[in-house]
């Protein structure tokens, strides 16, 4: 029987975890589902491990997994609000600095948009490693 919920390296014969160790070891319990319960079991069987041995190698092997990171999307209203002062700022220049030449404005706009996003990740660095640096002294 095969899940498709059980990933293919826990269903390989061969194991790359140690055993279990000797001595006091704690227990883990947990409730399955049925449907759960009987994946596991046949998971189990067919790689050639009793279930206990085969749940806690799955276990370890999700432990070792490449910790995936999920990149966060800005607050839409605060990315609205950042776009319309940016959309203001170049308007303005562009009113105001008549005697500069569009290409110039237009280089401006293309620095500023090529040094954002090191510059934001400088400040979050930072921020990070000081974390009383964002707070306003008393």
């Amino acid at each position: 029987m095969s899940d498709s919920r059980i990933p293919p390296a826990l269903l390989a014969t061969s194991s790359r975890v140690e055993a279990a160790p000797s001595g006091r070891g704690k227990t883990i319990a947990t409730r399955l589902p049925k449907s759960e319960m009987e994946a596991v079991e046949a998971a189990a069987r067919t790689a050639g491990k009793s279930t206990s041995v085969w749940l806690r190698e799955a276990a370890i092997a999700h432990l070792n997994r490449p910790v995936e990171t999920k990149k966060s999307l800005p607050d839409p209203t605060l990315l609205a609000e950042v776009l319309g002062l940016r959309n203001l700022t170049i308007n303005l220049l562009s009113a105001v600095a008549v005697d500069l030449p569009r290409e110039t404005i237009q280089r401006i706009v293309t620095h500023a948009d090529a040094t954002k996003k090191g510059k934001a990740e400088e400040v979050l660095r930072r921020l990070q490693e000081e974390p009383d640096a964002g707070k306003a002294a008393k």
